[in-house]
């Protein structure tokens, strides 16, 4: 046995919650593509919760529960719930990752998610950014701003995504750190892609890209978010290499 091999069985796998599901993205592909690309780069074990379907306006019942996320080393979001609606559900949802200490990974429509004119900027500054429109749907160019940082250590930059669909950051909290950008032909600007935020203490990792199964399903894209969830997990070197029993290559 290889001493890859044996490490992987000394280390318990990552307990990771993927939330998924909500309107005009395909998710119900999308959480195969997650949880066996990021399986095959992370020591993990997965629990799918998809009971929002298609639709974009469903408060998933396992959020009712105080306490739904202590049984989890890393919650994923891949959602896009634009039409919740209520503050108090989403800052509860934050609530529960400050009081548990649980870090998060949160994907490309996470972002616009609880996000409506009025709504509470808890769930914003808990991601580290805030945005309310994208561009159209066009490839584009990734850029490294820190190419120091473990989630980078191995990106390839600058990557030229095969489609995408680039949000328009209007703020940056102070908590987060941009680890990537791109320019946007139709703002004229750079809009950041990739970052780190820690929100009271919590490690969240995020990134706008991946409306696309096709963006989604390369290579580039998955050793990202395997970086990211270890880095969240606080499983990421200074390097970054997986700590020992939790890389899976």
């Amino acid at each position: 046995m290889s001493s890859t091999a044996i490490e992987a069985q000394s280390a318990p796998p990552l307990r990771v919650l993927l939330v998924t599901g909500g309107g005009y993205h395909d998710y119900p592909v999308q959480k195969d593509i997650l949880s066996k690309g990021i399986s095959e780069r992370v020591n993990a074990g997965f629990t799918i919760d998809h009971e929002a379907g298609a639709k974009s306006d469903v408060k998933v019942s396992r959020h009712t529960t105080s306490g739904w996320a202590r049984n989890f080393d890393v919650v994923i979001y891949n959602i896009c719930f634009a039409d919740v609606r209520d503050n108090e559900w989403s800052e509860a949802i934050v609530r529960e990752h400050v009081t548990t200490g649980v870090p998060a990974v949160v994907l490309h429509c996470t972002m616009h998610s609880y996000n409506f004119r009025g709504h509470s900027p808890i769930w914003s500054m808990f991601l580290g950014v805030r945005t309310q429109r994208h561009q159209r749907q066009m490839p584009y160019t990734v850029e490294v701003l820190e190419p120091k940082h473990p989630i980078m250590a191995n990106f390839p930059g600058p990557w030229k995504t095969p489609q995408g669909e680039l949000y328009e950051i209007l703020d940056v909290y102070p908590t987060a750190t941009p680890l990537a950008h791109a320019f946007g032909e139709e703002s004229k600007r750079n809009q950041p892609t990739i970052w780190t935020n820690r929100f009271a203490g919590v490690r969240v990792f995020g990134t706008t890209i991946g409306h696309h199964n096709e963006t989604m399903q390369t290579s580039t894209y998955l050793d990202l978010l395997g970086a990211g969830v270890l880095w969240a997990a606080n499983k990421l070197d200074d390097a970054g290499k997986p700590l020992a029993g939790y890389g899976k290559r």
